[in-house]
């Protein structure tokens, strides 16, 4: 079972390490909107992720028993295509990269009166403006497309206020779908449930503090679930199996990311066999819910040969599924348990489970 646990460090580790370096590098070429419409959908898929997975049969209706599992649970959430890109309008801040590019356009050069300032007017605050092209689940070669509109700019050049026509300018990021051609977010993670007591047990998720890179920091991990059958102490016979379940999670990935994770529900699942050699298909619909925020750097540039401190952006998103519809079965073969199950929501997953369990 050790090399289990192994495993599903690793799959975790590099799944983060990744993410989070590729995304750190990524978003420190846009602000404002235009990140937040970027990065949506990994948010909705790792937050199905974190809350798949916890549940494959009701806890035993006693009051004081020995039920022990622990092994490894996969994950994966299917991108839908319609998140492959975005048309949005919304607030973006440009760099002085982007501003000489504008000016030119509008045969505005270095070394023309007004220029520093006009550089200064445009990085000086976000926009309101329209951005579309590929989030990060979309074609590499569609780049995320910022449009600046037409307008006049009013600066003071040695004290006279002057007015420049600045025309409509497409600026092209170089950035497109960092994710192309993944069709799922894979993830994995160790899992260790304990019971029963009073028909509950209890659920952990739980990855010691690991170095991603020197650069990125820290990955650590935390989940906890709690799972009751009221049959333990129900007088009514029922044909199945049934519990109100609980769980929750949290992950930081280095600096930059932090996600957390929740979701509660019905589950119920009927075990047909004996003890050591049974299937038991389950069911479950689950309402939940998921955030991912970000923290990094935006670097604006320079003025008249100054840098400018870099921007410390900030945000949070929600994630899309607010429930899901859980359809799975779970073999039993001696101590060995193995389960797989689809979930049905705004975006699908599939999880499969393997674990040892007395």
């Amino acid at each position: 079972m050790k090399k289990f646990y192994i495993l599903s460090l690793l799959v975790l580790f590099v799944m983060s390490a990744l993410v989070a370096k590729d995304l750190d590098d990524t978003l420190e070429s846009l602000s404002g909107d235009a990140a937040k419409s970027y990065v949506k959908p990994i948010v909705s898929a790792f937050g199905t992720n974190l809350n798949g997975g916890w549940f494959h049969w009701s806890p035993a209706k006693k009051f004081l028993g020995l039920d022990v599992e622990f092994g490894l649970v996969a994950m994966g959430t299917v991108f839908p295509d319609d998140d492959k890109d975005f048309n949005a309008t919304g607030t973006f801040q440009f760099t002085t990269e982007q501003a000489d590019q504008i000016l030119a356009n509008s045969d505005i050069q270095s070394g023309d009166p007004g220029y520093d300032e006009l550089v200064e007017a445009i990085i000086s605050q976000e926009m309101e403006i329209n951005i579309h092209g590929a989030t990060i689940i979309g074609d590499s070669d569609d780049h995320v497309m910022i449009e600046y509109p037409q307008q006049d700019l009013i600066v003071d050049v040695n004290g006279t206020n002057m007015t420049f026509p600045i025309s409509p300018y497409s600026l092209d990021s170089g950035i497109g779908g960092l994710l192309d051609g993944l069709t799922m977010l894979p993830m994995a993670a160790p899992q260790l449930s304990i019971g029963t007591f009073y028909g509950t047990k209890a659920a952990f998720r739980y990855v010691p503090t690991m170095k991603l890179t020197k650069d990125l920091g820290n990955l650590d991990y935390f989940g906890f679930g709690i799972q009751h059958n009221p049959k333990a102490w129900l007088m009514i016979p029922l044909p199945v199996d049934f519990c109100f379940s609980y769980f929750m999670q949290t992950m930081n990935l280095g600096d930059y990311i932090t996600a957390n994770a929740s979701t509660f529900g019905l589950n119920v699942s009927k075990t047909f066999g004996m003890k050591f050699l049974s299937i038991t298909p389950y069911a479950g619909y689950m309402l939940e819910s998921s955030n991912m925020e970000f923290k990094y750097s935006y670097e604006v540039g320079e003025v008249n040969g100054v840098a400018l401190d870099p921007v410390k952006v900030k945000f949070d998103i929600d994630g899309k599924n607010t429930n899901r519809l859980t359809l799975g079965t779970t073999f039993r073969l001696g101590v060995f348990n193995f389960n797989a199950d689809y979930n049905i929501g705004k975006y699908n997953s599939f999880t499969a489970g393997f674990a040892l369990g007395i």
